[in-house]
């Protein structure tokens, strides 16, 4: 089943937070290791996600291209990172 905007939402808000990684389409995997670091616009067809160890870089995700999203159970949930 496809990730929707819904599902990026409740991840972004749980409280506690949990890490969790995005799959894309394109084999490209995102880490959102903190709320901070990723933001849903509005109508919830893209996402704007802020890797921490690329200074001043920001990817622009378009929502219909995330094939799963995994939460990260042993990860820390005080950075932003992205994985390769």
């Amino acid at each position: 089943m496809p990730v929707t905007a819904d599902d990026i939402r409740q991840a972004l808000r749980a409280n506690p937070f949990q890490p969790f990684r995005l799959h894309l389409v394109d084999q490209r995997r995102f880490e959102v290791r903190h709320r901070d670091f990723a933001m849903l616009s509005p109508k919830g067809r893209s996402l704007v996600f802020y890797p921490i160890l690329k200074e001043g870089a920001w990817e622009v995700i378009d929502v219909a291209m995330i094939a799963s999203l995994e939460m990260i159970s042993d990860a820390p949930g005080a950075a932003g990172s992205q994985a390769a």
